[in-house]
């Protein structure tokens, strides 16, 4: 007896994409990386096969699959528009209107309308004329009225060569594009609320990120460590297993507070922290910094002081969340399901040996001359080489 083919009765989803069709020749490289993030994302329910058919994506699963935990999987891969459970058959007009009777099974609807395309061309008849020949079927069998505005019910389907795909009723997806296709950054990630949100913003336009996190350890405890490795492991999610580079801050920290004024002591951390982690992302392929600045929000994110910030930088300083307020910022971490880890308390670096009254606007040429007075690229270096790293897994 031949062994059983678990694919012999799949469950059939059909992908959906929207940004990745208007790429052109580099479409195919675009189309590529979302099936690898597929792949990836249902590999812990099973082994998925996949084909492409014009313009979407059609996934074969075995037939025990967990079709709540596929949609789940599915809404965690950027470049997904919408997704949708599917059925096939040959394509001749006998087998579609067969294939149609079941997936109407016990529907009940009043009105239904059909949607035929006919991306190649086995059918003799065009799109409009297949719809036609189905909704009269459809009408004889059920009853019910044709209503192209607003019906109860939507038949979709697809005519292709080898065969006709009938589309579900449709799920949206996150959207956006497939993570590893726009370029590598570094997230400076804290164990707050706003970095986490602004590295998934990255990710969702395709962005591999790895993430940075500044800690004062031995200085202080390492809650906001454990807490980033929770952060991570959820964003991991997303976009699969994930660097997380632990720098040592608290020794740089002592010096500046031994040999720097105590005003602009916050924005001088900040400027360390973009070139320390501006070297870490050069060794590591990476092109862009990603933090989690809103304007306003804190001392160290008044226009005067992100100007301060930003003239240290030597790669460009991507900032996404740079508008909002922070009640926006809490629903995008709610939503995210990263707001309980970030609230919960710790001991993160910025707190260690804070001034007292931070400056609210500081002027590049003064901390130039602070910074004249002090080894910048030692200390620099110094932090780099202290620093670990760790790969983190998706949360399970």
């Amino acid at each position: 007896m031949s062994e059983f083919d678990p694919y012999s009765r799949a469950v059939l989803y059909v992908v959906h994409y929207a940004e990745i069709g208007r790429k052109g020749r580099n479409r195919p490289q675009f189309e590529s990386g979302l099936v690898d993030n597929l792949k990836r994302a249902l590999a812990p329910l099973a082994e998925c096969r996949v084909s492409r058919v014009f313009g979407r994506i059609l996934l074969k699963l075995p037939e025990h699959v967990n079709e709540d935990r596929v949609a789940a999987a599915l809404n965690t891969v950027f470049g997904v528009a919408y997704f949708s459970r599917a059925s096939t058959c040959e394509t001749n007009l006998d087998a579609i209107k067969a294939l149609v009777d079941e997936f109407l099974g016990e529907r009940n609807f009043r009105t239904f309308g059909v949607r035929a395309r006919r991306p190649e061309k086995a059918l003799p008849l065009r799109s409009s004329e297949i719809a036609i020949e189905l909704g009269t079927h459809i009408q004889e069998r059920t009853g019910a009225k044709v209503d192209l505005s607003h019906p109860d019910l939507w038949i979709e389907l697809h005519a292709m060569n080898q065969q006709t795909i009938l589309i579900h009723e449709k799920q949206p997806g996150p959207g956006g594009m497939p993570v590893g296709t726009g370029g590598r950054a570094v997230a400076l990630i804290s164990g707050g609320i706003d970095s986490p949100v602004a590295a998934l913003s990255l990710l969702r336009r395709g962005v591999t990120v790895r993430y940075v996190h500044f800690h004062s350890a031995p200085f202080t405890d390492t809650r906001s460590q454990d807490k980033v490795r929770d952060l991570v492991r959820r964003l991991a999610v997303f976009q699969g297993p994930a660097d997380l580079l632990l720098v040592p801050f608290g020794p740089l920290q002592q010096r500046l507070v031994a040999e720097a004024p105590a005003s602009p002591r916050v924005v001088l951390y900040r400027r360390f922290m973009l070139r320390i982690a501006a070297s870490i992302a050069r060794r590591h392929g990476a092109r862009a910094l990603i933090t989690g600045d809103s304007v306003a929000q804190v001392a160290s994110q008044t226009i005067g002081n992100l100007d301060s910030i930003n003239r240290a930088a030597t790669l460009p300083v991507l900032r996404p969340l740079i508008g909002m307020d922070k009640a926006e910022i809490i629903e995008r971490a709610q939503a995210l399901e990263t707001y309980a880890i970030s609230i919960e308390p710790d001991q993160d670096c910025c707190s260690y040996l804070m001034p007292r009254r931070p400056s609210t606007s500081t002027r590049p040429e003064d901390l130039k001359r602070i910074e004249a007075t002090l080894p910048v690229d030692d200390m620099v270096l110094e932090a780099v080489r202290a620093t670990e790293r760790e790969r983190i897994e998706p949360k399970a």
